[in-house]
Parts: C-alpha cells; sequence; structure tokens
C-alpha cells in the first residue's frame, strides 16, 4: 500500500493568484479543471489523468499547495508567479527536495542556497537529506499521516500480516470505493493509515525529509495540515454550506475540529483524458 505526502512552498503571498496561476499552468498541459465537492461540477469519468491539490492561505510571505504536482506544469508555475517552487515529497520509503524555476528542476546543492536558513551551511543540509544528522521532533501522531491506534486494537494490529493486510485493502478499496470517485478519498486514506503501521513520518525516510527541510526557510508548521485531514474537513464544510440541512455523519465534526478553517483553502482539481 503506497503512502504519499507532497507539498509546493513558494516565496509568495496571494494564495488566490497562486491558484489562478496553478489553474493555467494545468490548462497548458491539457487538463481540464472540476470541482468534485457538494455543489460543484462533479466529477468526468472519462479523465485518466487527475491531480488533486488545495492550495493554503497565505502566511508570512508564504504559500502552500497540497497535493502530488504535475511535473510539466511546475515550470509554468514558476514562469507566471517569477518566483522558484520547493517541491517536498514522501513516498513510502522515499523523500526529497527539488527547485522548480521557468527553466526547469534543479536538484543541485546550489539550487538551495537561497533557501537556507541563517547558520545551515549547504553542509549541514545535504547531510540532513542523505539522512546523517538528527531529525526533529515528528509531528503529532493525530496530525501525521499514521493513525494512533487504541492499545487493544493496537495488540491485534500486530498479529496481522500486512502484506496480505495490504492485499486485502487494496480488494475492499476497489469494491467499496471505486464508484464513488474523489468523495471516497478520505475514507480511503484513513482506511489505509489504519493498517499501515509505522506512521509515514516516522519512517526512515520520514526522519530525513523532516531533518532536511528544518535547514530552510519555510513555515515551522510546513506539515500542517495533513492533507487527509483538509480534504475531510473540506468535504464536511463544503457539504454544510451547500446544504444546511443536511445528514450530519459520525465524524464530521471531528473533521472539522482537525481543519476548522478548511474552506479558506483553495481546491484546484484538474483531470485529462491521456
Amino acid at each position: 500500500m503506497s503512502r504519499a505526502w507532497h507539498s509546493l512552498y513558494l516565496p509568495f503571498d496571494d494564495a488566490r493568484a497562486a491558484a489562478d496561476a496553478l489553474v493555467g499552468a494545468l490548462t497548458a498541459c491539457g487538463y481540464e479543471r472540476y470541482d468534485p465537492f457538494p455543489g460543484g461540477t462533479g466529477l468526468a469519468p472519462a479523465w485518466k489523468q487527475r491531480v488533486r491539490h488545495f492550495v493554503a492561505p497565505s502566511r508570512s510571505g508564504w504559500v502552500r499547495i497540497l497535493g502530488e504536482p504535475e511535473p510539466a506544469a511546475l515550470p509554468l508555475l514558476a514562469a507566471a508567479l517569477g518566483v522558484p517552487l520547493l517541491h517536498a515529497w514522501l513516498v513510502d520509503d522515499e523523500s526529497g527536495l527539488t527547485v522548480w524555476t521557468a527553466a526547469g528542476r534543479d536538484d543541485s546543492p546550489a539550487a538551495f542556497a537561497a533557501w537556507l536558513r541563517d547558520g545551515c551551511t549547504p553542509d549541514v543540509f545535504q547531510r540532513a537529506l542523505a539522512g546523517q544528522g538528527p531529525a526533529p521532533a515528528a509531528p503529532k501522531a493525530a496530525d501525521s499521516l499514521g493513525v494512533p491506534l487504541p492499545d487493544d486494537v493496537q495488540a491485534l494490529a500486530d498479529l496481522v500480516d500486512m502484506d496480505q493486510a495490504g492485499q486485502m485493502m487494496s480488494r475492499l478499496t476497489r469494491s467499496l470505493f471505486g464508484r464513488l470517485g474523489d468523495r471516497a478519498d478520505a475514507m480511503q486514506e484513513e482506511a489505509r493509515a489504519m493498517l499501515s503501521g509505522e506512521p509515514i513520518w516516522e519512517t526512515a525516510a520520514g526522519r530525513r525529509l523532516r531533518a532536511a527541510v528544518a535547514c530552510l526557510r519555510v513555515p515551522e508548521d510546513w506539515q500542517q495540515p495533513d492533507e487527509g485531514d483538509l480534504r475531510a474537513a473540506y468535504q464536511v464544510a463544503r457539504s454544510r454550506k451547500h446544504n444546511p440541512r443536511g445528514l450530519r455523519l459520525p465524524g464530521d465534526d471531528a473533521a472539522l475540529a482537525r481543519v476548522p478553517d478548511a474552506l479558506a483553502y483553495l481546491p484546484v482539481y484538474a483531470g485529462r483524458r491521456g
């Protein structure tokens, strides 16, 4: 079962302009925007590729874009905004950082020089990126992609063969969620997290990424909110806005409590047919 986390960080202070530029870059790459949330346009099932982003409100001169990006769109986005982009990712046992400009991708040490915090040398950063330095404290378990389990449930989980559990979860998610499109994303992510074992930020890849980002000039809470938490809260908030007297499901209030300002985030969902 793949677990993935992606974020873009922009030294930019206008979230709406960043969202508009992102839409423009994706459109130039052949994508069409859609809105799968309550009151939106729905999902076009003919699309074979999709990108799902949330653009966070600007904070202290920074805009964060949550979600796995389309690589071809990143030089266009950097060119439109006139700023470099920092892409951070954590996927299973791999993690990394890349700088994107209008000229394309740059992984060289020199590309990160302007991003380094005072007192953090290029050597310290490269060692952190290679996993040769101490990692800062992980985010609280409730805020990470790993979901804490009650003691009795954890005892049962320790007896589970995770490979078999992964195969079972794949079958279940295909059969139960396959027809629901984006509306089932939050449920799928929560189910996967409950069977995933070690929280993703406590893996070796997670520790490497945390140590490396600690050297960079990005907001202190660069991991928050979690994309799954945000998507779940946004779904509930949009549903209540669209139909205030609609059905209230168990867990809705908890989802909103995790990201109470969910509607301040701008969804940029897009798809293309090939």
